[in-house]
């Protein structure tokens, strides 16, 4: 395996595992006795950008992850390594840059890096009882190379995405049929939204919760550490939950986005026409406009799925504390990328505005943090593995391409990377002969993108957007002739999209 080469932090760190081990007690017979590791909850949200309560949004009730917050460490500039589930979820587990392996073109995993030593194997192979359900990694094959019989999902009634309702399940075979007249694969998709008066196990993620709750009954009997996952599908599209959590959101208090237009001095590469979303049942298709009703019932969906997953999230942190195991298990929260709201005119993720590359990420790690921590500083998806590392006294594997963020618990205000780094692959993502990216970083006050053709390193378009000035990203600045000087310093700090090599935090 590959390792890093050593260096003074290499020798401090060997130190203080040394000096740790020196501190174990003995047992009757002279041996050392080991603490039983940590064990390591985690969840996965998919599609859940930071609009939470703990991120300072009033709008979202979320009162379960908040008490995570109020817990843990919170991050409060943490960035995915591409706004799109398959990438960014295999760039985390495997620990590679989505341009490892073409990990960008999001394929399996399995086919692309079948060799990846990836963060579930790591955990296993160090003795963890590994247990998972719902959605972890993007495919089936994926998961099943990776967790076997161990990745365990509830049965039920659910019909194509998720659907349960008469009317739903209706259209979904209406589209069925358009989809099979024009030789294309059924999709399972319906209408955009759905609400029941039903239990919250009525739908797919309460009853994972469920599983997931009697699976921590059984670790709690056993003498191993154990490595839970937990993947949370909603509030990905179709946005369906019982309509309690509907009903927390009066159609007449949404708030509609405040900038449904495209950026002044917008690129070619900017817009993006959100067919995921137009794919399903009841939205406008082509270029059409989403009327405010709409787009009104769309954002209340959102926020109804996003609060039904929050309860869920709390049931097993309950859950945690009725078996006595909370202060014995580091969990992480993440969700895979953001998401936009009619913002710019879009929805959906799959650009590489603020909004698709900001990611909620909390821990916690009871006696590593003080609890309620925030950090500001920038931090990215590759970082979770090596964190669970440290935070479980495991070897950090050489090939890891991000960095532990455990420094940051013990001194969050203290200087740490310098960008955070995300890449979109706008054209041809399949195709390494005419594959254009946005690779782009966030820094302190700015976020700079390159639309780069991947095989001459071409830089066909920029975009650069001053968050002090302009937070929401409504202003391109990049040809400005007094940005001139920023956008070559930018320019080199993004490096092609390899920069990073080059600004890792000093530990």
């Amino acid at each position: 395996m590959k390792r890093l080469p050593r260096t003074r932090r290499d020798f401090l760190r060997t130190m203080a595992l040394g000096a740790a081990a020196a501190a174990v007690p003995l047992g009757e017979t002279g041996a050392a006795v080991q603490p039983k590791r940590k064990n390591v909850l985690f969840i996965a949200v998919d599609d859940l950008r930071p609009q939470l309560g703990c991120y300072g949004n009033g709008q979202m009730i979320s009162p379960r992850i908040d008490r995570l917050a109020r817990d843990g460490i919170l991050f409060e500039r943490a960035y995915c390594q591409q706004p799109i589930c398959m990438a960014t979820r295999a760039s985390l587990f495997s620990g590679y840059r989505p341009d490892h392996a073409r990990i960008y073109n999001c394929d399996p995993l399995q086919s692309l890096a079948p060799d990846a030593l990836t963060l579930n194997r790591h955990f296993e192979r160090n003795g963890y009882a590994l247990w998972a359900t719902g959605k972890l990694y993007h495919y089936v094959e994926d998961h099943e190379a990776q967790f076997g019989s161990r990745w365990v999902n509830p049965d039920g009634p659910w019909v194509g995405s998720g659907y349960i309702t008469d009317d739903a399940i209706a259209e979904v075979r209406e589209l069925e049929k358009a989809e099979k007249a024009q030789g294309i694969s059924a999709s399972g998709k319906g209408p955009a939204y759905e609400m029941a008066d039903v239990p919250d196990n009525a739908y797919a993620d309460g009853a994972k919760t469920d599983l997931a709750i009697e699976r921590l009954r059984r670790f709690q009997k056993g003498d191993r550490p154990f490595f839970m996952a937990v993947g949370y599908k909603k509030p990905h599209l179709p946005f369906v939950a019982p309509i309690k959590y509907w009903d927390m959101y009066p159609p007449g208090k949404i708030k509609l986005a405040d900038n449904p237009f495209l950026p002044a001095n917008a690129t070619e590469y900017t817009a993006y026409n959100f067919s995921e979303l137009r794919s399903y049942a009841g939205i406008p298709k082509d270029d059409r406009v989403l009327d405010d009703a709409l787009s009104r019932k769309l954002i209340q969906g959102y926020c109804a799925c996003v609060t039904y997953v929050d309860t869920q999230i709390g049931r097993l942190l309950d859950a945690l504390d009725r078996l006595s195991l909370r202060e014995s298990t580091v969990i992480v929260l993440w969700g895979d990328h953001g998401w936009k709201l009619g913002e710019h005119g879009m929805w959906c993720k799959h650009t590489p505005f603020e909004l698709d590359c900001r990611v909620p990420m909390i821990f916690s790690a009871p006696g590593t943090h003080r609890p309620g921590t925030r950090t500001a500083a920038l931090s990215e998806y590759v970082d979770i593995y090596p964190t669970l590392c440290e935070l479980c006294g495991l070897e950090i594997p050489g090939h890891l391409e991000g960095d532990s963020l455990v420094p940051l618990f013990r001194n969050p205000a203290r200087s740490w990377k310098k960008a955070a780094f995300t890449q979109w692959p706008k054209i041809a993502r399949r195709d390494p002969e005419k594959v254009i990216t946005g690779y782009s970083l966030k820094t302190d006050r700015y976020r700079y993108t390159e639309w780069t053709r991947n095989k001459t390193g071409e830089v066909l378009a920029r975009e650069m957007y001053d968050h002090r000035a302009d937070p929401k990203e409504n202003v391109n600045i990049a040809g400005l002739a007094e940005n001139n000087a920023r956008v070559s310093e930018l320019h080199g700090h993004l490096g092609g999209g390899k920069g990073w090599q080059k600004l890792r935090p000093q530990r």
